[in-house]
């Protein structure tokens, strides 16, 4: 299996490397026929895009387009989840600028309440120092995601069950119904062999995505793809996968 568009990939404007066209360049070189940027989203207190950075991706994704016509280029944003009840960081500058929304949970974000400092981003801290936590917090942790895609229009959950745990039969199922891609993203080691065994039956679809910071680590999917096959998913799930007669 070969890919044939990299769906999450980073720039300089949150904590990537390189440029939007540096990007463009690099999956041109290597054959690809679309690459998404995907910058993490603004409660990064660091690194997530400037609300009024949108607009400036956006013109300079229009404007590799009209300058390529090998590739296709997206605009998406890695957006985090904030809140206890599911709530992510978008706003009107993501839904107008961007094709696309995803969404992951991240270590570093500014919670979207006071209360959800305690009860979503120090739960996770503590179940990751405290085994005995995990259960409750994995049960809670899943509700969050459910109500995530119930209340947002999502393309894509990235490297779910990674930083924080989940019941991803759960999550699976409900992405399925939702028609929400999975990520199997071999950087953070999620969707792995296992649980893409354990959620194979709920007919959900898949992308095997880099996660790329640099221009060296587009495409750089081997080890995901050799866990789709591991696993037994067939290839007509998997969403960026390269037919055989591509």
């Amino acid at each position: 299996m070969k890919i044939k568009a990299d769906l999450h990939t980073h720039t300089v404007f949150s904590h990537g490397k390189n440029t939007i066209e540096e990007m463009v360049d690099r999956a041109r070189q290597l054959g690809l026929d679309a690459i998404v940027i995907s910058d993490h989203g603004r409660s990064h207190p660091l690194y997530g895009v400037k609300p009024e950075n949108f607009k400036v991706m956006r013109e300079e994704v229009d404007r590799l387009n009209q300058k390529y016509a090998d590739i296709q280029v997206y605009l998406s944003v890695e957006a985090n989840i904030t809140g206890d009840d599911g709530t992510i960081d978008i706003g009107d500058e993501e839904r107008q600028y961007c094709d696309w929304i995803y969404a992951g949970y991240h270590w570093v974000y500014i919670p979207h309440r006071i209360r959800d400092f305690f009860t979503l981003k120090l739960r996770n801290y503590f179940a990751k120092v405290l085994p005995f936590l995990r259960p409750a917090v994995q049960c809670r942790n899943t509700q969050t995601y459910l109500k995530m895609m119930d209340r947002y229009a999502l393309k894509m959950i990235t490297h779910p069950g990674d930083k924080c745990p989940i019941d991803i039969e759960k999550v699976a199922q409900k992405a399925a119904e939702k028609n929400i891609i999975l990520e199997i993203n071999p950087r953070h080691h999620h969707l792995n062999v296992e649980e893409l065994k354990r959620i194979a039956k709920y007919g959900g679809r898949f992308a095997i995505n880099s996660d790329a910071h640099t221009v060296n680590r587009v495409a750089d999917v081997d080890s995901g793809i050799a866990w789709a096959e591991a696993a037994g998913i067939p290839k007509e799930r998997i969403v960026n996968i390269r037919s055989e007669n591509q």
